[in-house]
């Protein structure tokens, strides 16, 4: 296994606590999840370039922390 892709994996594993934690947005950090995983895979078959799969990977990580997490919705009023 390459070094990014252990980076990528633990950017994954990192995103997927906070999510869990409720740090971050969990529909932006489902989304987030999937995205490295992607890039995860990838990686691993060769068809990403691996310095840029972990500028993306990074990006995204970045965007993600850059929201606080939405507030509960109110229910609609009739």
């Amino acid at each position: 296994m390459s070094a990014v892709a252990s980076e990528l994996r633990a950017l994954r594993e990192d995103i997927e606590t906070a999510v869990e934690l409720e740090r971050v947005d969990g529909h932006l950090g489902r989304g987030v999840h999937g995205y490295l995983g992607a890039l995860v895979r990838l990686v691993a078959d060769g068809d990403h370039d691996p310095a840029h799969a972990l500028i993306e990977g990074r990006a995204a990580v970045a965007f993600l922390r850059a929201f606080p997490p939405l507030p509960t919705p109110r229910p609609w009023r009739s």
